[in-house]
């Protein structure tokens, strides 16, 4: 099934233009990813192309609807799991017919499909969801569980076209590895939205999407990252050549300038030497100050041509470049024990205790690095908000060492106060530094001063991210712990690069929740503690 993607564009309801001009094309079968910074429209795009939201200008040709995987699964929580498929009326036909009951309304309904019971119950063990059922609500279900029940629609639907929009993000390493190999051996033409690097390797085409538009990259991710870091060098060094021409020919420009004003200051003093005229000599004047104006004229019109090269030059730039950023190091010397698990249960109101048959027992040292592992649902954030005291262990105790301080990241940055404007937020963290640092600083962390009254709840994930280091930076001391559960799942690759960066660099404690291999490469970790094993909880 062809896909034609001619002209696309969007604009919010506030007639700000989120994209314009959007142009590919996927014969059927193909499979493409596409890249780029987040708040560019990625997702946006894919709702579109599934015929969620009505574009603005442009159109798309497609003989058949596409299926999506949403990103977002939220607003799903108070349907159940048939309503969320949209299966809930076919299979109360389906059970009413077989009572006998049926109507010519539910044969309607049906529309012969009477096996969607079967396929349904197969696509859901196909995706070890086999537990969950029709009528359960989606609300109480994990991320990971949620994301699976829109995997087994694949399954259970046989589209031709399949949208995914960070299918990796709540899937565990079991799940990622099943979700991978479905990729890999799929004949659906699929466009896929992602930061798994694993996921984009398996596809042959990158499509990188910024405020130009598209740009079509025959190759994996690897490869094209290959080729943007090449650009981008080639890009560094022809900015640095345009900068040392500008400054050339603004010296330049300086020269003449003060030559031309001294050259018109003689003739006029030689002039009224000469006694001439002083009508003769207000004509005089009037021409040298007209070819001073021409000639700044031309140099200004020159300069400005330059300058506005070397401002486009950046701007593409900065798509790419990574930010450096050295948040500092924890005052605790290395070894001390800082938390110490024993024999913790923890349970949930209606739930079954967790870890009855074998408590939690383990400690961590200052300076460690290391990586919680476990399946969907065994209780990794639940252990991070224990070790936190943002939770009380039903049995057992946890014990931290005084005066703690401890950031806790997780994947929506929540630490950030969704009501306070970014400016604000800053300012809110701020020890020392005046105000035009702060700024400074906003800047170099690419919020502008447009941004600045921004409230941070409307911020994009990478952004949220970028203020959370930025927060960091002018706070006096740097955290003791930092604890990161899935925070990788709602930001752009270049944000994660700069993240991985930051927490490799970073001096102090590190416990991080990550399903991303590439990701936990990146930040250097020490060691692996497997949560569903006991005996690996030391």
């Amino acid at each position: 099934m062809s896909l034609q993607v001619q002209g696309l564009s969007y604009i919010h309801p506030n007639r700000d233009i989120l994209f314009q001009n959007i142009n590919f094309s996927l014969s059927s079968g193909d499979k493409c990813a596409i890249v780029g910074n987040n708040g560019v429209g990625k997702s946006t795009l894919l709702k579109i192309i599934a015929g969620k939201i009505p574009l603005a200008a442009g159109k798309i040709v497609c003989d058949d609807t596409p299926y999506l995987i949403p990103q977002h699964v939220g607003q799903f929580n108070d349907m159940t799991v048939a309503e969320t498929l949209g299966l809930a009326q076919k299979l109360r036909s389906l059970s009413v017919i077989l009572n006998g009951q049926g109507t010519e309304e539910d044969f309607v309904i049906l529309n012969d499909e009477w096996d969607i019971q079967e396929r349904l119950s197969e696509a859901f063990t196909r995706w070890h969801i086999d537990h969950i059922t029709p009528d359960m609500v989606m609300g109480v279900l994990s991320g990971g569980e949620k994301t699976k029940v829109f995997l087994a629609g694949v399954d259970i639907f046989h589209p031709a076209i399949v949208l995914m929009d960070e299918p990796t993000n709540h899937l565990d390493t079991m799940g990622r590895a099943f979700l991978y190999e479905s990729v890999s051996r799929t004949n659906r033409t699929t466009i896929i939205v992602s930061h798994d690097r694993t996921l984009l390797n398996m596809v042959p085409a990158i499509y990188e999407m910024s405020t130009l538009g598209v740009k079509f990259y025959p190759m994996n991710y690897d490869a094209y990252k290959k080729t943007v870091d090449a650009e981008t060098a080639a890009k560094v060094a022809r900015l640095q050549n345009q900068q040392k021409e500008l400054a050339k020919a603004e010296k330049s420009a300086q020269k003449t300038m003060e030559r031309q004003q001294k050259h018109a200051s003689r003739g006029e003093k030689q002039s009224t030497r000469q006694c001439v005229a002083r009508i003769a000599m207000g004509n005089l004047r009037d021409r040298s100050e007209s070819s001073t104006s021409r000639l700044n004229k031309v140099q200004q019109e020159k300069l400005q041509a330059m300058n506005q090269q070397v401002h486009e030059i950046r701007a593409s730039i900065s798509e790419h470049m990574a930010m450096k950023i050295n948040i500092g190091s924890s005052a605790l010397h290395c070894s001390k024990r800082l938390v110490e698990a024993i024999n913790v249960t923890f349970k949930y109101a209606n739930r079954n205790i967790m870890w009855q048959q074998s408590p939690l027992n383990l400690s961590i040292y200052s300076g460690e690095r290391i990586r919680l592992q476990g399946n969907n649902g065994c209780g990794k954030s639940t252990l991070l908000k224990l070790i936190t005291g943002a939770l009380q262990p039903t049995d057992g105790e946890v014990l931290r060492c005084d005066s703690l301080n401890i950031l806790y990241l997780d994947q929506e940055y929540s630490c950030l106060d969704d009501e306070l404007t970014v400016y604000g937020q800053l300012e809110n963290c701020n020890d020392k530094k005046p105000e035009h640092e702060l700024k400074m600083l906003l800047n170099h962390f690419l919020f502008t001063d447009s941004a600045w009254d921004k409230k941070c709840g409307s911020l994009s994930g990478g952004e949220r991210m970028k203020l959370v280091l930025c927060c960091l930076l002018v706070g006096e001391n740097a955290p003791d712990i930092i604890i990161a559960d899935e925070p990788t799942n709602n930001i752009d690759i270049s944000s994660m690069d700069i993240l991985a960066d930051t927490l490799k660099n970073y001096k102090g404690t590190l416990l991080i929740v990550s399903h991303d291999e590439q990701f936990i490469q990146d930040v250097g970790i020490g060691r692996t503690i497997n949560i569903c094993d006991s005996q690996a909880l030391f």
